[in-house]
């Protein structure tokens, strides 16, 4: 699974923990996030939470898999067993595969002898999104995994349906913050010429709340390659498609910051202009004036906190006497 898809499903379970583990392991209820707590240079697990199920505190696992890997038993199996003996608690391993595959290992995983004596063997859970219908992701308490729709049993076939509830139903229970996840996963599947014109209509009414939203402004922060550049909008793809050229041209690193000052720069402009529009002005020039994407990206953290146009023009003002807001 490439890097790209394994952020997205991260953000995606980081900001529902709750739904994913209802998913995998029914009755069970989420206590917190130790996934960056246990990664280590033998355990780089895609989630890992406290939980508990039936009275039992317990560790829910998942991995998320794009495509099939030989290895996957192996992987699940050590990912269960050092996790185990870090946490002392019995650990629930669950693998999500994305897209349809042939030849995927099945559970349970086993280590043998020469002679054929088992002495480990993990049981854990293959979950198809492709064969998964749309209506399990639709229930009630699992609303998080809609922008996962797109994904699910015939989608391909139910393209306006599909898309019509993923909106429909993070709109309803006040998640419109995910649409840019569904937006970027839809651009995923949906990927012909007609399915991108399409897409970007549909979700045209939504592109001020989709630059404003959380995934929008991390996914913009970390520079996404062109895969899920596609998914948002033109002015990120061409942010990060020129920070990737220059990152040819004169180092990955400094083509990816390339990029993603290309890419905040709007969303700074944008969100003075529709909360105070007398400073916009003033944005765009502080805009271009910055040079450092850690600082434009603070700058926009700040000024979703405020509530005044002066303390919007302070803190504008503010790069003024930043050491790193010019190169």
């Amino acid at each position: 699974m490439s890097n790209s898809w394994d952020e997205l499903l991260r953000m995606l379970v980081r900001a529902n923990p709750q739904d994913f583990v209802s998913l995998v392991s029914s009755g069970t209820h989420y206590l917190s996030d130790i996934t960056q707590k246990l990664i280590t240079r033998t355990i780089e697990a895609d989630f890992l939470c406290k939980a508990v199920r039936n009275n039992q505190e317990v560790v829910v696992h998942i991995e998320f898999q794009r495509a099939q890997d030989e290895n996957i038993g192996k992987r699940m199996w050590e990912y269960n067993c050092i996790t185990s003996f870090l946490t002392r608690l019995p650990v629930c391993s669950s693998v999500i595969y994305l897209w349809k595959d042939s030849n995927i290992v099945e559970p349970p995983y086993t280590v043998t002898l020469i002679d054929g004596k088992v002495i480990h063997i993990l049981y854990y859970d293959n979950i198809f999104l492709w064969e998964m219908p749309p209506e399990v992701l639709k229930q009630k308490g699992l609303e998080g995994l809609l922008p996962l729709l797109p994904l699910t049993k015939d989608a391909n076939k139910t393209r306006d349906q599909v898309i019509g509830d993923m909106i429909n139903g993070l709109r309803a229970v006040g998640k419109e913050d995910l649409l840019a996840l569904g937006y970027t996963i839809a651009g995923r599947v949906y990927d012909t010429e007609d399915d991108q014109q399409w897409l970007k209509r549909r979700f045209e009414m939504f592109h001020g709340p989709l630059e404003e939203s959380w995934p929008y402004r991390e996914i913009v922060q970390k520079g996404y390659e062109k895969g899920i550049a596609q998914g948002i909008e033109k002015g990120i793809e061409k942010g990060i498609e020129k920070g990737i050229k220059q990152g040819i041209e004169k180092g990955i690193e400094q083509g990816i910051e390339q990029g993603e000052l290309r890419a905040l720069r709007p969303v700074l402009v944008r969100m003075v202009e529709r909360r105070f529009a007398e400073l916009t002005h003033l944005a765009q020039q502080q805009a271009e004036r910055i040079t450092s994407p850690i600082l434009l990206s603070s700058l926009i953290d700040k000024l979703f906190t405020i509530q005044t146009s002066e303390q919007a023009r302070h803190i504008l003002m503010e790069i003024e006497q930043a050491p790193d807001s010019h190169s």
